[in-house]
């Protein structure tokens, strides 16, 4: 009866010992970390959000042996190499988990068996990510205007501006660079056919009531407050003036990327209209969630700002003034750096 017992606490033992996972090696020398290892499926898991650039890499089941390979030697190296931002190595009883935030300017490539991890590293001129900056109206569609100011040259001042400054550290494309008109519909083509990270619409406001100033900026949401709905309205009403219906225009992406780029937009909106209000001394007219044709067709983190109000005479001065249309691009600009490089 004992002889049974232990032979059946053995082979029990022995199970579990032979489906321990077991790290063999674990290296990070020339830009490549790499993980050998015997694990079977479910015991490593590997995951990747390029927009945050956050790689999580977690083996399970492992034997105590492993353990050692993960010092604190090896976190220290890793974050020498100035490849990553941020490194975590967590130890559990029988696991290990790493987070890794890929460092901006940096790109990667990243192969993943239960055999072995491999992430190759390499240093770029620019950061990776693609923006489009899509300045409104144009050619034939003035925008909103009053007298000498005039939407459609404002927006396309402050978004040369914005892309010169940008492309020192992305890659950038506009949707029209000169006066000529560009069709709703196509502009948030233009970022999803080109897998752009960001869409960046810029516009000018006008109100009847000349007192109404501020600069604001609008996310795409299905729901909205009765003003943001109205300037949604106006804006999207531009298509069918020039026989291009906003109707067409649809919602490309499901519920959970809609409620993941509305988060998004939201944290990219509040930045950008806090610094522009700040920095030129506007009225902050905060962020809004609108039904926006141009936004709602783009797959991706979206915001329309709206620079201040042709029909207001203290925000018209700043609109019209070339230094203050470098300095709202200047906060655009760095409020897109600090959201695509630092969350």
């Amino acid at each position: 009866m004992k002889r049974k017992l232990f032979s059946i606490f053995f082979f029990f033992l022995l199970s579990v010992l032979s489906f321990s996972a077991k790290v063999n090696d674990v290296r990070f020398s020339n830009n490549k970390f790499s993980i050998n290892l015997n694990a079977a499926d479910g015991e490593c898991l590997v995951s990747a959000d390029e927009e945050s650039r956050l790689i999580y890499i977690e083996i399970q089941n492992l034997d105590s042996s492993s353990f050692e390979k993960f010092s604190r030697n090896l976190e220290l190296d890793i974050r020498g190499s100035n490849l990553f931002e941020d490194v975590i190595i967590d130890k559990s009883k029988d696991s290990v988990s790493l987070t890794l935030q890929v460092a901006p300017k940096v790109s990667y490539t990243m192969d993943a068996t239960n055999n072995k991890i491999e992430l190759n590293l390499q240093r770029t001129s620019k950061n990776k990510h693609l923006i489009v900056i899509d300045p409104g109206h144009g050619g034939k569609d003035p925008g909103a205007a009053r007298g000498s100011v005039v939407e459609k040259k404002i927006v396309l001042a402050v978004g040369t501006y914005l892309r010169d400054e940008l492309s020192k550290d992305f890659n950038v494309i506009m949707t029209r660079d000169s006066d000529f008109f560009v069709v709703l519909s196509e502009r948030p083509k233009i970022g999803n056919k080109n897998k752009a990270a960001l869409f960046v619409s810029v516009h000018a406001n006008a109100a009847e009531n000349k007192s109404a100033n501020g600069v604001e900026v609008f996310y795409f949401s299905k729901k909205s407050s009765p003003y943001a709905e109205r300037i949604a309205n106006f804006e999207n009403s531009i298509g069918e003036k020039y026989g291009d219906s906003s109707d067409k225009i649809i919602q490309i992406s499901g519920e959970l990327a809609y409620k993941k780029n509305q988060e998004n937009s939201i944290r990219l909106a509040k930045k950008v209209v806090e610094n522009i209000a700040d920095r030129l001394s506007m009225r902050n007219g905060g962020v809004h969630g609108a039904n926006f044709a141009v936004l709602r067709g783009f797959n991706g983190t979206g915001v329309l700002i709206e620079l201040g109000f042709v029909s207001n005479s203290y925000d018209a001065e700043i609109l019209i003034d070339p230094s203050s249309q470098l300095k709202m691009a200047e906060e655009i600009a760095k409020s897109i750096r600090d959201y695509l490089t630092r969350w």
